[in-house]
Parts: structure tokens; sequence; C-alpha cells
């Protein structure tokens, strides 16, 4: 298994400066790259490979090719992973095109949306010390690092910037450590009243972070928008002081609040997702199209959707509850645990009857369901939680069907 394991840094504030320079450079290398395809293209119709722009690289380095010598002061290594990461953008929009899919064709990058800087091979480049408390980045020098679980042996690396901290990410192999089995098949069914109802019938309640954080950030939204002064109209709209000390310490502190929820909410799941899979040897789990079930209902001005500010209202909750990280989280424990998950269709789960097999619609009344065929009453995710676990066993034990799309099965023996 592949994991990645993140620790905290604590650069000084000359070593800041540099890992900010470094990034600088790198931007500008890719965006320089992504210049020269485009006009080689464009003007001579010929295009430029990676491996080409490798060997213009190291003579740029050279010192009889120097311009300033600024590619020369960052690791040659993270300016060989920005080229590879162009080369991989220009891949994939070349995929997307066969496929008749949206191409994307790779853009330039601001200064904003470029806070990494990779090591392909991290493991020759970053050292950490005996007592891993500091870790040394070529041309930066040691820096100290948050004291936690210790970092096992890894391939690559990054080091993040993300709201003005400092993080370095090493990718390592971990081994597979099988948990002792409990003979259980458990069903799980997810909903944003409760975030995960189980077949033994324990209900985990959502958490609900944005909700509870709304007036906070809705507080730090209006002092952000007190500070900026727009001019224009439409598209051509820009802000004024847009560079103004104290609209970008507001804007840090916004993106610091919306921060702290996701972290509230990646650990809220790691702790149900942990408590799911010590319970049972087999979980199965709905298989949802969540990009389908949170899509827009606005639609267009021929067709004008309905219900947009109820639909609008319920995407909110559902990206809020965060299913697919649960999911995610699920799947990667089982993996670590030798557990097996399964994945189900999950259409009629909470309109069938878990006791009979009757699919009622008037069973499900809200948050009860009380069968019509057989008097079978429960809390009607817990009920759909039991038929989702029974597909499960099903689908373990047979054959699909013919005609019928097998839904794979995940398992980490």
């Amino acid at each position: 298994m592949k994991r990645i394991e993140r620790v905290r840094l604590y650069p000084t504030a000359r070593q800041a400066a540099t890992l900010r320079f470094m990034l600088d450079v790198t931007r500008e290398l890719y965006n320089a790259a992504l210049q020269e395809r485009r006009d080689a293209y464009r003007l001579r119709g010929t295009s430029v490979t990676m491996k080409m722009q490798c060997a213009e690289l190291t003579g740029l380095r050279k010192p009889l090719g120097r311009i300033d010598g600024r590619l020369a002061a960052v690791y040659r290594e993270c300016e060989d992973a920005v080229l590879r990461r162009l080369d991989l953008a220009f891949a994939a929009f070349f995929r997307r095109c066969k496929r008749s899919q949206t191409p994307g064709f790779p853009r330039f990058k601001p200064a904003a949306r470029w806070k990494q800087l990779q090591f392909s091979h991290g493991d020759r480049a970053l050292r950490f010390d005996a007592r891993q408390q500091r870790v040394v980045i070529p041309g930066v020098g040691a820096v100290r690092l948050r004291k936690g679980r210790a970092v096992p042996a890894f391939g690559r690396a990054w080091i993040v910037e993300r709201n003005g901290r400092w993080y370095a990410c090493c990718e390592s192999e971990r081994n597979v450590q099988p948990m002792p089995a409990t003979g259980l098949t458990l069903g799980v069914d997810r909903g944003i009243h409760v975030l995960a109802a189980l077949s033994d019938g324990t209900l985990l309640p959502n958490s609900a972070i944005s909700e509870k954080r709304k007036r906070a950030t809705a507080r730090l939204r209006r002092e952000l928008d007190s500070m900026s002064v727009y001019v224009g109209i439409g598209r051509g709209r820009r802000c004024v002081n847009k560079w103004d000390s104290r609209r970008i310490a507001a804007v840090e502190r916004l993106a610091r609040a919306h921060e702290r929820e996701a972290n509230s909410r990646r650990d809220y799941a790691h702790k149900i997702a942990r408590r799911i899979v010590n319970a049972a040897d087999v979980v199965a789990i709905e298989a949802l199209n969540l990009r389908g079930m949170t899509r827009s209902a606005k639609g267009s001005i021929e067709w004008p959707g309905r219900n947009v500010v109820v639909k609008a209202a319920l995407n909110r909750r559902m990206l809020d509850a965060s299913f697919g990280l649960l999911e995610r989280m699920i799947s990667e424990k089982a993996e670590e645990s030798a557990r097996m998950i399964v994945r189900v269709d999950a259409r009629f789960s909470s309109q069938t009857c878990a006791r009979c097999g009757a699919c009622e619609r008037e069973s499900r009344r809200r948050r009860r369901f009380r069968c019509v065929a057989c008097g079978f009453a429960v809390h009607a995710d817990v009920n759909a939680a039991l038929e989702i676990r029974r597909r499960g066993e099903l689908r373990l034990t047979s054959e699909p069907h013919a005609g019928e799309k097998p839904v794979a099965l995940h398992s980490a023996v």
C-alpha cells in the first residue's frame, strides 16, 4: 500500500523566503515551458517534447548559459518535476480530446495556484535527522518540524505551502496488518441527517461542520467584502485594492477558517471509518453517483429548472456530509486491515423491506419505515443498511445476472 505522511514544518523567516523563491522560479519555468510549446506549434507547427526541454534546461543551468542564475539556484530535481508536470498536463489534454470530452488546454499558473515543490526521489533529497526533529531541504537547510509519529522510509516527497503554513508530504509503502476476524458483514447507508446508519442498528450522526461554523465564516466573508472596492461591470469587474495589506490578512483569515472546516470534516471521517472497519470483515456500501446527485438544478433559459433553491440547499448539505470522503476513508482503512469492501446498487434500497423484500413507496414515512406487506418497523436508514447488507451478501455468494453490470469488489486480502 502507498500512503502519504504529512508533517508540519517550522521554517525561519529566511528559510520561508528561500522556499517562496523556489516556488517563484519553478512557476516561471512552468509558464515559460508552456509558452515555448504553444509558440513552437503555432509558429512552426512542431511539437516540443519534455526531453528537448530538459536538454535546454541543462544548458541554461551551466555557467555559460546562465542569465541571472535563478535556475541554477534551485534543486534540479524540482525543475525536472515541473517539466514532467507540464508533460502530464498535455497528455491529459490529448486524452480528453480523443474521448470527446472537454479538452481543458494547460493554462499559465499564477502565484496563488502554485504552492508545491516536488521531489521525485524525495529520500535522496530530503533527509531527516536521527530523532526526526529536523529535515534538510536542498538549498534551504535544516528546517524544524513538528515532532509526532515517525516518518517511515519514503520515495516521492513534496513541500507544500497552505495558508502561510509549510508541510512536508512523504509517500511511503506500508504493509497490510490483518485484524482479527469477526465473521460479520456490515451494511452502511449514508445520509444527511444520519451520516452513516449501520445494519446493526447504530446511527452515526452527521457532524454538519459547515452549518455549525456558518455564522463565523459569514462574518469573515462580510469583513472581506467591506475591504473590497470593485469597479467595472460583468467580466471586466476588478478589485482596486487587491494588494492592500489589510485585505490580504482578511483573505488569509477566511482561507484558514475554510481549512479548519476541512480538517474537522476529515478528522470525523477518519473516526467513523475506523469504527466501521473494526466492526466487520465485509463492509457493504452503496455505489453512489455523487457527481450526478450534486448536479445543479438551474437548467437553461429554454428549460429552466424547478425548486432550484431547495436543490441548491440539498447539494450544500450533501457536500458538507462528504459522502465521497467517507467512502474513500473506509476503503483505505479496509485495505490496511485486510478487510473487504463490496459496493452494491443503491436503487430503491430505502423503499425495500429488509425482511420480506417488498418494495413499496408507502412503506417509508420520513425517518420511519413500516412495511405495508409484513409490518416490519424500524428506522428508515437502518432498514436501508439492512437491505444493503443483504445485497452485499448476495453479491458475494452469487454470480451477476445476464445483462447486469457487475459492481466491482474491493478486497485487500
